[in-house]
């Protein structure tokens, strides 16, 4: 591979960046002189949106640069892994030239625009003190100094350029130390949307769950540097590590978003010799995916912990039953279910306890490693109830009995009413006792017709359950598909109600 080098063009005009109709998946930009474009000046790519020389035309006024002599750094990006590594890919010429200033091609829009405080102190690790400037409008320069790039997104890092960017020397590694770069507080959907409960179990087990977009670049880097182990959903804040110094002896363990993973993730990785590798989950559903942004919903956080070597712990043998799942069991044990739901429990009591054939287990809360109880045979999700019924059933799926629990009432009857798909004609729900599966059975009662409410009396305690009403319809679609006959006879039992002023007259009749 050549050394690195950079070329001096006169009276430079800078364009900004700029996207058209006539001219699709191409960012308009470049550098031009008297004779025309300057070749290598617009961005330069092996996948994805590529760069194009500027339309004449489009710009007719060019303005003059204050400064008469700058550096070429290319298209500028506030995205945190494009900027790092496409919009410093220029940026290697500039340390040994501090005086001159650093210019961006900016979108024509961004007038008055300044780098992000991040930016700058990732400017300020590697040593940068040139003055930035962000063009919005065509500039001309004296002298431009144009440097080769030192990283084509997705496939070429010179190894000049990575030497540059490994300017970071943070704290020692600490052995042992695992880090997780979570996305879950993300403003957005680019990410698994169920990854709370997996971030819950590494913390448990004494990982740390790092946040990039709440820390400084420096805080960021001095997480990596301790750090053994780093994994996490594929995204570029796997990048940072082309920051640091030393790499050798990391391990980074990367969940892929859909498909492939980018080949930028390789680029880096390999160019600074790190152990890397990367995993998909068999128990995931992607929502949506338009190129590299992936929306998707993983099911259990176990398949996670044992891709990462993660201990199970031992299982916690309870001396007896609580006394809400004793209750429950003895109930079940009436009911004898094939198929049991439990949904929104924070332990697993009532499933490991019960002999019915097909146990599931349903909750974005379990108090405990659901591994410990790998051979059960208890199928545990760690979903909210409408996730799990909306992406992770089966149109087929029925229970005889369903649990329905949670925090608060809210919850309790949203499962109630999303469980209800999963239901049989003969299907009993179990609300438990107390005073929220009280007020649930209140409000199934008022809210739902069609079902009703019982109550089962368990050693002195009230045991709230539901079942349908049989022939009795349970939604609108139902009412609409009921017989002429039947819907007169059941208008007959409507109560007749007397006019308003029928019954301020017998009232009047009643004074005299």
């Amino acid at each position: 591979m050549n050394p690195l080098d950079a070329r001096s063009v006169e009276d430079a005009v800078v364009y900004p960046t700029i996207r058209v109709a006539s001219h699709p998946g191409r960012l308009l930009m470049g550098v031009f002189d008297a004779d025309g474009y300057v070749e290598d000046t617009v961005l330069d790519r092996r996948s994805g949106e590529v760069g194009a020389p500027m339309v004449r035309g489009l710009f007719p006024d060019v303005v003059e640069a204050e400064d008469p002599e700058a550096i070429y750094a290319g298209p500028l990006y506030f995205h945190f892994g494009h900027f790092l590594l496409e919009s410093l890919a220029r940026a290697w010429y500039a340390r040994r030239h501090p005086d001159l200033p650093l210019v961006w091609a900016g979108a024509h829009t961004w007038h008055d625009a300044r780098l992000r405080p991040w930016q700058l102190e990732i400017l300020e690790v590697l040593g940068l003190a040139n003055p930035p400037r962000i063009l919005a409008s065509p500039t001309r320069y004296q002298r431009l100094h144009v440097p080769d790039l030192g990283y084509r997104y997705d496939d070429r890092f010179h190894p000049e350029h990575a030497a540059f960017l490994a300017s970071y020397r943070g704290p020692a590694q600490v052995p042992g130390e695992r880090l997780w770069l979570s996305r879950s507080n993300l403003d957005s959907d680019v990410r698994d949307l169920n990854a709370a409960p997996t971030e819950r179990r590494l913390a448990a087990a004494g990982w740390t769950i790092s946040h990039p977009e709440t820390l400084t670049v420096r805080e960021q880097l001095d997480h990596l540097s301790r750090a053994e182990v780093v994994a996490g959903e594929e995204g570029s804040a796997f990048h940072t590590i082309a920051l640091l110094a030393d790499v050798s002896s990391k391990r980074l363990r990367v969940l892929r978003r859909h498909g492939q993973e980018h080949n930028n993730m390789h680029t880096v990785g390999d160019a600074r010799g790190v152990d890397q590798s990367f995993h998909s989950l068999r128990d995931e559903v992607v929502l949506e995916a338009k190129g590299r942004a992936v929306t998707k919903v993983s099911a259990r956080s176990a398949e996670v912990l044992d891709l990462l070597d993660v201990a199970v712990p031992p299982a916690v043998a309870a001396d007896e039953a609580s006394p809400e799942t004793a209750l429950l069991l003895r109930v079940l044990e009436g009911l004898a279910p094939r198929r049991l739901l439990d949904l929104g429990a924070t332990d697993a009591g009532l499933v490991l306890g019960s002999t019915a054939e097909k146990r599931v287990a349903v909750s974005p809360a379990f108090a405990f490693d659901t591994r410990s109880h790998a051979g059960s045979g208890v199928d545990f999700l760690d979903l909210d109830t409408r996730t799990y019924v909306k992406h992770f059933v089966s149109a087929r799926r029925r229970f005889d009995v369903i649990r329905v629990t949670g925090p608060d009432l809210a919850s309790v009857l949203t499962s109630f009413r999303t469980s209800r798909r999963l239901a049989t004609p003969t299907t009993t729900w179990l609300l438990g006792s107390g005073e929220l599966a009280a007020r649930a059975a209140v409000a199934v009662g008022l809210n739902h017709p069609g079902y009703a409410v019982r109550r089962v009396v368990v050693r002195r305690t009230v045991v709230f359950v539901v079942h349908r009403v049989a022939g009795e319809p349970t939604s609108d679609d139902a009412v609409a598909d009921l017989t002429d006959d039947e819907v007169a006879r059941r208008t007959r039992r409507i109560p007749l109600a007397l006019p308003r002023f029928v019954r301020s007259v017998a009232r009047a009749g009643r004074g005299r």
